[in-house]
């Protein structure tokens, strides 16, 4: 199947190029046709992002079709694993056998969405599952789930009500971290700009796996269970809550810090009332916190609250609130 090679590396003349197409769907029954383009297929995922990107766009020149269509504009939405897939949504094109095993794949965009600061967003998924998505929260979803896992990407604070689907589990992935559920019901916290990765699951059952050159473990969770895992010194700490007592962001704007770092809190702050909040003693960085407030208390009564041992000072000037020690 060499010639094949060649086809997809600009090798061959025109004419054998339309030979090649032919011969492609007359043949694409063929159990070792199959197998030779499914090695192809394997060895374009393997090569690098710029050849990748070169390979599709000679194909779809070489093939007639138009980079700024709609498969060109799903393809270049997705990130480096999804270019290997390049070949995938192009050879549907070639014949029936292909365009029956590829032709989901042709159904599916991603999408981004961003929340922010000040804000909370509802969002549904194909599959019924439904997600809060917290103030200054990114995610990347597909419009339909394909394949055997249900896998979305995300930055930031999600409370999940995971819909039931025990052959195609559901995996939040944010970077070194991922979450795997099957149907439950938990609140994720993964912002880019803290330390601090919390897992909290009320219902169902989730497995978080973490991999990093920190740490590499894999940890199964039952209802009433809480997980935080501190990314700059690879500790992970479990321990039991009351999910009675628990409710989610969503729920009339309620927060919840479970022996948090200050400079976490802070940045928590910061996305949910959409204000400038700055440390100026950062030996206060690292002091840590229990509380929680669950009746959209103010920005003021927070602070109160978490300075209920007098040893802060709270400034406001010009929209900015500074907080120094006493």
């Amino acid at each position: 199947m060499d010639f094949l090679r060649k086809y997809f590396a600009g090798g061959l003349t025109p004419n054998e190029e339309s030979q090649v197409q032919e011969w492609l769907v007359e043949h694409s029954d063929d159990p070792q046709v199959q197998d030779a383009l499914m090695t192809i297929m394997s060895e374009l995922e393997a090569e690098d992002m710029a050849l990748s990107s070169a390979a599709f766009a000679d194909v779809c020149k070489r093939l007639g079709l138009d980079r700024r269509s709609r498969l060109g504009s799903i393809v270049r939405k997705v990130s480096r694993w999804a270019l290997g897939v390049a070949a995938c949504l192009i050879l549907p094109l070639l014949g029936a056998f292909l365009h029956s095993t590829f032709f989901s794949e042709q159904q599916v965009e991603w999408v981004e969405n961003k929340v922010p600061h000040g804000q909370t967003e509802e969002l549904m998924l194909a599959d019924g599952t439904c997600l809060y998505l917290n103030a200054g929260s990114r995610i990347t979803y597909p419009s339909n789930f394909t394949g055997d896992e249900r896998k979305v990407f995300i930055e930031g604070e999600v409370y999940a009500e995971v819909a039931s689907d025990p052959e195609h589990p559901f995996v939040i992935s944010s970077g070194d971290v991922n979450v795997k559920v099957l149907g439950t019901t938990f609140n994720y916290k993964a912002y880019d700009s803290s330390e601090c990765v919390e897992l909290i699951l009320l219902d169902g059952s989730v497995k978080m796996e973490i991999s990093s050159k920190n740490r590499s473990r894999t940890l199964e969770l039952e209802p009433g269970e809480m997980v935080q895992y501190d990314r700059k010194s690879g500790e992970i700490d479990l321990r039991n809550f009351n999910p009675l007592q628990y409710k989610g962001f969503h729920e009339n704007r309620s927060i919840h810090f479970f022996n948090l770092r200050l400079c976490d809190i802070v940045s928590d702050l910061e996305r949910i009332f959409g204000i400038k909040v700055v440390l100026l003693d950062e030996s206060l960085a690292d002091t840590r916190y229990f509380a929680w407030f669950t009746n959209n208390e103010t920005l003021e009564q927070i602070l109160k609250g978490i300075n209920a041992d007098g040893k802060m000072n709270f400034t406001s000037r010009d929209g900015v609130i500074y907080i120094s020690r006493r």
